[in-house]
């Protein structure tokens, strides 16, 4: 799984995210301030960060613990 780093510009929250959100072209939500960054916000945010390669779980993601590992925002 490939991650990119995303520093809110608003709060100053770092936190990951999947490089398939970027290739969807889908909005990100920041954890720290609970904004919502389109596509074209955060393209120019995020230019020149590395992305973060996450080698393996240290157990298989299923239904039951997804919560503990991914963060999913509540609507």
């Amino acid at each position: 799984m490939k991650m990119f780093n995303f520093n809110c510009p608003r709060c100053g929250k770092f936190f990951y995210g999947d490089n398939t959100l970027i290739e969807l072209k889908a909005p990100i939500h920041c954890p720290g301030c609970d904004k919502y960054y389109q596509y074209e916000e955060y393209v120019k945010v995020s230019e020149g960060t590395k992305d973060t390669t996450l080698a393996r779980l240290n157990k298989p993601l299923t239904e039951e613990n997804m919560l503990d590992i991914i963060y999913i925002p509540k609507k």
